[in-house]
Formats: structure tokens, sequence, C-alpha cells
């Protein structure tokens, strides 16, 4: 009796571990998409036929500056964009020259004018073509809102983004929308900085994932 007692009561254990199991699974599948975004990248012919190799990456420009809120102001993760940049082009099987060598380069070029952008084609063809590279990488940083960050821990991005060879011949361009988890699908990082960091880490990451490999 005592056996058949303990019997019942482990079959109705192992039947709520079962219920709550599904139930975890249930909620892991309702779980939002750690990365959500809307890209519209358009590479020429001219940069399957060039592959370029040797790509100067240009100080990212700031396209949030007149925001009302910091939290929608990128400026502080601006040099954080370039060393991604820098750091994943590698992965695309493109070699970035060191911004130390970019930035000297141009160090007697004049900068654009204001209200000028520097993926405007007049702008950027002026900043091609004098670190010794096959072509530029200039990227704007549209929007970016972090202003939920401790709370659901997304920043929303607008990057947008141009390939323009040395000559002055543009060979991929486009921008890239949408949300990132801070962590991704991983463990999110415990501080607002970190999670920041991860966020610009993703967002770029899904931005270079519509660059084509360089096929030299």
């Amino acid at each position: 009796m005592v056996l058949q007692s303990w019997m019942g009561g482990w079959s109705r254990a192992r039947r709520l571990a079962a219920l709550s199991l599904l139930a975890c699974l249930a909620a892991a599948c309702q779980t939002p998409d750690p990365v959500v975004v809307n890209a519209a990248f358009t590479p020429t012919s001219d940069l399957a036929a060039r592959s370029p190799t040797q790509i100067a990456v240009l100080a990212v420009e700031d396209g949030t500056a007149d925001a009302e809120l910091p939290e929608r102001r990128a400026g502080r993760h601006l040099t954080l964009f370039r060393q991604e940049v820098i750091r994943q082009l590698p992965g695309r099987l493109y070699t970035p020259i060191t911004p130390v060598a970019v930035d000297t380069a141009l160090a007697s070029v004049p900068k654009p004018a204001p209200g000028k952008s520097i993926l405007q084609p007049a702008v950027l063809q002026t900043l091609a073509g004098h670190a010794g590279e096959d072509a530029v990488f200039a990227l704007r940083v549209a929007s970016w809102d972090e202003s939920n960050l401790a709370v659901d821990k997304h920043v929303w991005f607008q990057l947008e983004a141009v390939l323009l060879g040395s000559d002055g011949v543009l060979l991929w361009s486009g921008q890239i929308t949408g949300k990132v988890r801070a962590g991704g699908a991983g463990v999110t990082p415990r501080d607002r900085e970190g999670m920041s960091r991860s966020c610009v880490d993703l967002a770029v990451h899904e931005m270079l994932q519509r660059l084509p490999r360089c096929t030299r």
C-alpha cells in the first residue's frame, strides 16, 4: 500500500515535471529573436570583377548627433563601430589597413563641409585612394536607440555603408535597419556598457554578412 502510494506520487511528479518541461519549451519557442533586421545592400558588377582586398576603413560618421535623448546618440560608440568593422572584415576575407595609416594618409585631405555626408559620392571620392588601398569602406550610423536597453536588452539601429574603389568606382552600398539583443542568443552582459558593446558587435556583424566575400 505504501509502495503503491509512493509510486502514485512518483507518477504524478513525473507528469508535473513533463508538463513543466513542455511549458518551458513552449516559452522558449516564443522568445523574441535576438536579431531582427531588414537589409538592402547592392553589390555592383565591379565588386566581383575587381575583388578588392586591401580596405581602408574610414572614421565612422555620426548621424545621431542631433537626437534629443543621450540614449539615442551613437557618438560615444563611433570608435567601437570602426574597430568592429576592422575586426570583422577578415571574416569576409578582406584585409583592413590599420586606422593609423588611414588617418595619417588623410590628414591633409579637407574634411567634408558642414551638412555634407561622407557617403555622398562627391565627398567620398575625395577620400579614396590616399592610403594605398583597393577600396574605402565608409559607414554612417543613421540611428541608434538604446533607451530601452536596461528593460529588454535591445537596441534599435540603422546603418548606412558604402564600399568604393580607390578610383571612385562604386562597389557595394546600402543600409540595414533593425534591432539586436545584447548577448545575441547567449548570455547577456551584466553592465550597460557591455550590453552596448555587444549590440555594436552584432549590428556590424549583420551588416558585413551582406558584404560578398572577397574571392581573390
